[in-house]
């Protein structure tokens, strides 16, 4: 089964105030993800984590990715850069990528840390999973309510921690959220 999340920003303590975190410490915020990922999250499962895995040495990444389940996947985002050698020395990642198609389900699914404007061909449904603007609302800019207008009716979805409940989640589960939340602030 694939999983999806991006985001974390383990190590990271500017991130509680820029996107309103409901914890009281990094190490909070760790532990509830470790519980939450290794209470989903069969090792056989493929996770795949959107970017921005987080602030400091491969060593404390290292630390948390081994806490968790699963065969994980790093596709890279703004905050990983000047990191991916690192990343890929702890030898955890089954791969390291810019952007991915993967199969799941028999669906294919576009992963890539940014939203982006043009994923499909129009001949076949291609799902888009991405991340980077956490759960900003058009309060944060025009810009975000511009790409909530424009994701609507489209099969794409935000996997950021901040919108997915600091788990792990399946394509299914990303697709019944944005049917439940369509009308809900926060970016899908």
């Amino acid at each position: 089964m694939n999983f999806y999340i991006s985001d974390l920003h383990l190590g990271d303590e500017r991130i509680f105030a820029l996107c309103r975190r409901p914890f009281s410490s990094l190490g909070e915020m760790e532990s509830v993800l470790v519980k939450r990922w290794n209470e989903k999250v069969a090792c056989d499962d493929d996770v795949y984590i959107l970017g921005d895995l987080g602030n400091g040495s491969a060593e404390k990444i290292a630390a948390f990715l081994s806490r968790v389940k699963g065969k994980k996947h790093l596709i890279v985002g703004n905050h990983d850069e000047g990191h991916v050698e690192g990343y890929a020395s702890t030898g955890l990642f089954v791969s390291i990528e810019r952007l991915a198609y993967v199969d799941d389900c028999h669906r294919k699914v576009c992963v890539c840390h940014y939203p982006l404007m043009d994923w499909f061909s129009g001949k076949e449904t291609i799902y888009h999973v991405y991340g980077h603007i956490h759960n900003k609302t058009k309060e944060n800019g025009q810009m975000y309510a511009d790409i909530k207008s424009y994701y609507a009716d489209k099969p794409a979805f935000n996997a950021s921690a901040d919108v997915v409940g600091f788990e792990p989640v399946t394509l299914d589960e990303l697709i019944k959220r944005k049917e439940e939340h369509r009308h809900d602030s926060y970016i899908h």
